[in-house]
């Protein structure tokens, strides 16, 4: 029996009935916003010989003390309170909305139900509110955020949600990544708004202001905020890398990694400015470096992060479906350090079709007067063109936000606000997302629900607070409205509506309408919405709708419009106000205007024309329309300091137009460009004088840092640092360039080369070819300004002629060869034969020594020259060796025979070893440069021969030599004495 007790008080008590007494359950106390409706969440219980009597003639009253009834169920409208009974008596449901709570309200309550054979006041439990100015402080858990780099985050905010049809919306300032919201219960049956913010902690975090800001919007159309935040703490691990684990991206469109890393603290100091971000994919193929990004590897792009930060952040270009694959991140530094993060690969899919954008919530089920927020989300993998999101249906108010994901990567969001009626029943609300590829083209991709609006059962009219209106132009006014369910059946054609000001008078009925306005609106689709035409300031004041049918009669007093006539225009305004961008982001700027006139609204027009504009008609929250004008376009530096201007032209009911202009001043930032080189002296310089070279370049930010680099051929090296480098001019400074660069990247100038003057060099390369009837030499010579080549025989100018041919031809840039044929060269004295090379700084000579030449082998063949005579000094002496030893086999003896080396060249004799030279001692000529070469030591010269005075004759390279020849009979003579033969 006992159990049975306690099973049944069990029972009682998780029904939240006391088992039939008079009880009722309600919050102790309620918070709300003045000017917002509060939700009192209500139920009770009556002895069990009463429940019978709980039927449909009950109403709940609510009362502020015995006396005072503030609100009945029966007469809503009529109460000093307004309201809605929401809950349901029969089922002992006391559950009661009050709207457009004042601070005079707060006070204690208690609720009273009455029925025809039933009525009690529940003086046990009241209720006490409490109507603030200051909406409450969101409450962030945990207060404090104090985690390691990599841990999950999870931060929730809360916010009292007194008023039910107009809860609080909550936003994040730092948008990092998944965001969930909902309407959750508290113990006493209050609702609080929350929304869950969740992210890995990365060391970008870190310091990060992390605020919630709750908006509440009250039933007048008017909104209050209020915003609590907190610092983030992460501390750093010792080594680690954060990538996303996949990331979807569109065909022909860029993808940003979002990547940050940590390396052990021994190699903390490594990582420093000479580190490169080098991507491998899953092969281990490098598809992106970032120290040279345009042209190394498959892929190209730029590293969007500060590696010394840990902030691997690389955004990779012009992505292609052959790009789906694996990839892993490399840190590579110039003292040492490289390191490949194996650990984490990231997964790459890259789609012809973009990705669906998503709606929450994806359906909308709705009482009329309900605040409504709709968010569509689309992902934004390439962050220089992320979705532009348009909403098909533009109800109300629209926020666009980049937001951030769990792992970092980003989500183009758009948050549609409005509040429902029953004009928005059955209509197709849509989100469409267009995706701008970096080639100029796009694709687009749509979403879409059915608003599901019940209608409200009450005397109650939408309407704006406040509308502000051109004089001399006419006035919209939306309005849609409400009865009780009993007089629906009334409302037909006969119905007519009719406004009036605050002081009573009627100043437009639509029954005769005249021309002071007309009803735009279906009265039987209770849609009130009507024009007032020609508004001038002294039409400024308050007015009220009433509604006139033959079976029914209301003023909606509750609501009126304040009507604000202006003799200027209000300013469009520019969304985002300010532009500071990086040149390849794709910008969308916004322009609006009210337009409380809709038979003429504002005209919207941009000054710079710098892209493809969209104009549209638009809804805010209380219905009132605004005329939007986007601007898309692609930043270039081009844009950078230019003014964007959009001016809207008010156009009045008598013809007359007004307009108004909005700005603001475009921030680019791109990398250098236009870089150029300037060289001081200009012109020609002298050899080793100081020449100041100067780089210049344009660029946003400002040029950190510039170097100077020699181009030789395929190789660049290092001249130098500095906006200003001084150098010595030298003929081996070759072609130059400079290099800029910024935060954003570098530019490079074109090549440059400095006009260094040098006086004529006649080159080592010069000699002669000998033939039988002809002599061929050649002469090289280089200098600045380019020399000019003259031949010279015996001190005059050698002309062209049938005896002597010369020709031409350029070297390089600097040089020129000049080659002379002299035909029959046995029959002249050429040994005054010189090549003289002059420019404006200076002259060369050089003599050429081939008077009674034999035929020369060319330098061209001296290799295989020298090889021939060695062959030939190897044969003659085995020879002498073979001869020798017959000697000394025939005679028997042990003689010691001196033996001679000849060591003259065959081709300087004839060829024989027993042929007698000339008696007559004959003129050895040598090309010294070729002796040297040869490593022929230069012999003692017995004489000098006299010679011309021919210009630059002095210090000519010739060498004069006489040689002695002797018989064979005489050398074999004086063996015997020992006495070798002078050479």
């Amino acid at each position: 029996m006992a159990a049975a007790l306690t099973v049944l008080l069990i029972g009682c008590l998780l029904q939240t009935a006391l088992c039939g007494q008079f009880k009722t359950i309600i919050p102790q106390t309620i918070k709300v916003l003045s000017g917002s409706c509060v939700t009192i969440p209500c139920s009770f219980d009556v002895e069990d010989q009463y429940i019978s009597r709980i039927d449909g003639t009950c109403r709940a009253m609510w009362k502020s003390d015995e006396q005072t009834v503030v609100f009945d169920s029966s007469n809503p409208q009529s109460s000093a309170i307004q309201g809605e009974l929401k809950g349901d008596l029969t089922r002992r449901d006391c559950s009661t909305t009050l709207n457009n709570m004042r601070p005079e309200h707060s006070k204690e309550y208690l609720l009273r139900v009455q029925c025809d054979v039933f009525k009690h006041s529940f003086r046990d439990q009241k209720l006490h509110i409490s109507v603030t100015d200051d909406p409450p402080t969101p409450t962030l858990t945990p207060s404090t955020l104090k985690v390691e780099e990599g841990t999950s985050v999870s931060l929730k905010c809360s916010a009292p949600a007194p008023c039910l049809s107009h809860p609080p919306a909550l936003t994040w300032t730092s948008s990092l990544v998944h965001i969930q919201e909902s309407l959750q219960e508290n113990l006493d049956r209050t609702k609080v708004q929350t929304s869950v913010l969740t992210f890995t902690a990365s060391r970008l975090h870190h310091g990060k202001i992390i605020s919630c800001t709750a908006v509440y919007n009250k039933q007048d159309g008017s909104s209050q905020s209020v915003s609590t935040s907190l610092t983030a703490d992460v501390s750093l691990s010792s080594q680690f890398i954060i990538l996303p684990q996949t990331i979807e991206v569109l065909s022909g469109s860029c993808v940003t990694i979002p990547c940050s890393f940590d390396v052990e603290d021994t190699y903390k100091s490594n990582v420093d400015e000479t580190c490169r971000a080098v991507w491998k994919n899953d092969q281990g193929t490098v598809v992106f470096n970032s120290r040279d990004p345009q042209t190394t590897g498959h892929l190209t792009g730029h590293l969007t992060g500060n590696l010394t930060n840990r902030d691997c952040t690389t955004t990779l270009n012009n992505m292609r479906p052959e790009n789906s694959m694996k990839y892993f991140f490399g840190l590579e530094c110039d003292n040492g350090l490289e390191y490949d993060f194996k650990t984490r690969h990231m997964d790459i899919s890259v789609k012809d079709d973009p990705p669906t954008p998503t709606l929450t919530p994806s359906t909308l089920k709705v009482e009329e007067g309900t605040s409504v927020s709709l968010k569509c989300s689309a992902p934004a993998p390439c962050l220089s063109h992320p979705p532009a999101l348009t909403w098909t249906s533009s109800l109300g108010h629209i926020q666009d936000s980049l937001q951030e994901n769990h792992d970092r990567t980003k989500v183009q969001t758009s948050v549609l606000t409005f509040t429902a009626s029953r004009l928005h029943h059955g209509k197709i609300i849509s989100c469409t997302a267009v995706y701008n590829k970096q080639d100029g083209s796009s694709q687009s991709v749509s979403t879409s629900l059915t608003a599901d609006v019940s209608l409200s059962s009450q005397f109650i009219t939408f309407m704006p607070q406040t509308i502000e209106v051109l004089s001399g132009s006419c006035v919209t006014i939306p309005c849609s409205f409400g009865v009780e369910d009993k007089y629906k059946t009334k409302e037909d054609e006969t119905c007519r509506a009719v406004w009036k000001s605050d002081q009573g008078t009627v100043v437009f009925n639509s029954r005769n309408p005249q021309t002071t306005g007309h009803l735009t609106g279906n009265l039987t689709n209770r849609d009130c919405t009507t024009t007032l035409n020609n508004m001038r300031p002294e039409n400024s004041m308050k007015y009220f709708f009433r509604l006139e049918c033959d079976g029914v009669k209301y003023d909606f007093l509750e609501k009126q419009v304040d009507i604000s006539v202006k003799d200027d225009p209000p300013t469009p305004t520019l969304t985002p106000s300010t532009l500071k961008v990086e040149e390849g982001t794709s910008v969308s700027l916004k322009c609006s205007a009210p337009a409380p006139c809709l038979s003429h609204p504002p005209a919207l027009t941009w000054t710079s024309s710098l892209g493809y504009i969209q104009d549209s008609l638009q809804e805010n929250l209380d219905r009132t329309k605004v005329q939007t004008s986007i601007l898309n376009f692609t930043a270039s530096r081009l844009h950078h300091g230019q003014i964007i201007s959009c001016t809207a032209v008010y156009n009045k009911q008598d013809g007359s137009s007004q307009s108004v202009s909005t700005s603001l001043t475009a921030d680019v930032s791109y990398s250098p460009k236009h870089t150029t080189v300037s060289v001081s002296p200009s012109g020609p310089v002298p050899e080793n004088s100081i020449v100041t070279l100067t780089c210049s370049s344009t660029a946003n930010p400002a040029v950190r840092s510039y170097t100077w680099y020699r181009a030789d051929g395929g190789q660049e090296t290092v001249m130098g640092t500095g906006h200003v480098l001084n150098i010595k001019a030298s003929r081996d400074i070759g072609p130059f360039f400079c290099e800029a660069e910024n935060a954003i990247g570098s530019g490079r100038s074109n090549i440059s080369q400095i006009d260094v003057h040098i006086a004529p060099q006649i080159l080592s390369s010069y000699g002669c070819i000998q033939t039988a009837d002809q002599l061929n030499c050649s002469c090289e010579t280089v200098g600045n300004p380019p020399p000019a080549l003259q031949w010279y025989l015996d001190g005059l100018p050698v002309n062209h002629s049938d005896r002597f041919a010369t020709s031409s031809e350029p070297l390089n840039i600097s040089g020129l060869r000049s080659i002379i044929t002299v035909s029959q060269p046995q029959q002249r004295d050429l040994s005054t034969l010189l090549c003289h090379s002059s420019n404006s700084l200076g002259s060369a000579t050089q003599r050429f020594c081939v008077n009674n030449l034999e035929p020369q082998i060319s330098a061209k063949h001296q290799d295989f020259v020298m090889l021939l005579v060695f062959i030939t000094i190897i044969v003659a002496l085995f020879l002498i060796i073979c001869g020798l030893l017959l000697v000394i086999r025939a005679q028997r003896t042990h003689q010691v025979v001196h033996k001679s080396t000849v060591a003259m060249s065959q081709v300087l004799t004839s060829g024989e070893a027993d042929e007698e030279p000339n008696a007559e001692e004959e003129a050895i000529y040598i090309n010294t440069n070729e002796a040297r070469q040869g490593g022929v030591a230069e012999p003692a010269a017995n004489s000098e021969p006299n010679s011309a005075n021919l210009p630059g004759e002095e210090g000519s390279d010739v060498i004069y030599s006489s040689v002695n020849w002797k018989t064979k009979s005489r050398k074999r003579k004086e063996e015997d004495s020992e006495q070798g033969s002078a050479w």
